[in-house]
């Protein structure tokens, strides 16, 4: 029982882009440093793009835009916030959207630990619990490790404070909810549940996130093999949401797959662009970057509503 019909195309676009991405760290510690095209790739394409591809099951998909007035309300809501928050110079902005962001990125992994769920017809809410734990522990212990990155949107994403004893303790607390992790999943294997799939969603995952936190220390060991993770799974499944969804447009899954991908490349691309030579070269940016988080928060607003198992095209997304 597998989200894309077969085990490896689950591997293909859930686990082998972030394994690739760790793979990367290893034989180049500083690819993302060393290489412009990499990281413009990874940076633009993967990170960036992704993000407009939701207009497929938002905005240009007009029953759905008819469906709720949220999606002319919060365009609005977040534009005002985010310039409000710029041009009074509140603290902690860009530290509040790498914080959204991390969340966003769990949240996926939990919707497909759910999804297997569903598919194995049996829910596991201490599943649901080792998950966020053995997810949030490393991004923890991350906080008090020495000689980290602490950039991505700014000079100061993270609220670092370096401090070894409390490394050592959280990654013992991770160590113990790995065991205990283990003997929960004993418990169920003896008892006849061999549920694969679920596993396999939070050990890879789980890896990876482990490796960037605990090990990683460079933007090419800590960041790439999350954004490549991230974003190739949620190019697949809006593919498969969207075939299944819009069959009359989104014919075929490569169909789908090929308009996704454009549209990631193209808007990925353009963002990119207005990044680097308009926002950074003007000295009144409080307008600019209220547009340039809008689009980024309500990619992660509406991904909170049109992936859950009470939206109109649930029961179709799901297969049933």
């Amino acid at each position: 029982m597998w989200i894309f019909g077969s085990f490896f195309r689950d591997l293909g676009f859930l686990y082998l882009p972030g394994l690739l991405g760790v793979a990367l760290s290893l034989y180049s510690v500083d690819l993302a440093e060393s290489s412009l095209l990499y990281a413009l790739i990874v940076t633009a394409f993967f990170d960036s793009g992704h993000v407009y591809t939701t207009v497929w099951r938002t905005y240009f998909h007009p029953e759905e835009l008819r469906s709720s007035p949220t999606y002319w309300v919060m365009p609005i809501v977040f534009f005002l916030i985010f310039s409000t928050w710029h041009w009074f110079s509140f603290p902690g902005l860009w530290n509040f959207v790498v914080y959204a962001t991390y969340y966003h990125h769990v949240r996926q992994s939990f919707g497909f630990a759910k999804w297997y769920q569903n598919l194995n017809h049996q829910s596991r809410k201490g599943s649901d619990y080792f998950l966020y734990v053995l997810f949030y522990l490393p991004l923890l212990a991350y906080h008090f490790r020495s000689g980290v990155i602490n950039q991505y949107y700014s000079n100061q994403d993270f609220f670092l404070y370096p401090q070894h004893n409390l490394f050592l303790t959280v990654l013992a607390v991770y160590a113990c909810t790995l065991f205990a992790w283990a003997l929960y999943e004993y418990r169920l294997w003896r008892k006849g549940f061999r549920e694969y799939n679920r596993i396999l969603s939070i050990a890879l995952p789980g890896l990876i996130y482990g490796y960037c936190f605990f090990v990683g220390r460079t933007a090419t060991q800590v960041l790439f093999p999350l954004l490549m993770t991230h974003a190739v799974a949620y190019f697949g499944i809006m593919g498969q949401s969207l075939q299944r969804t819009r069959p009359k447009f989104f014919s075929s899954f490569g169909k789908a797959i090929l308009i996704i991908l454009g549209t990631a490349l193209i808007f990925g691309f353009l963002e990119s662009y207005v990044e680097e030579f308009i926002i950074g070269k003007r000295s009144n940016q409080t307008i600019l970057i209220g547009l340039y988080l809008t689009p980024l928060f309500l990619h992660y607003y509406h991904d909170a509503r049109i992936w859950r198992k009470n939206h109109r095209e649930a029961k179709i997304l799901l297969g049933h």
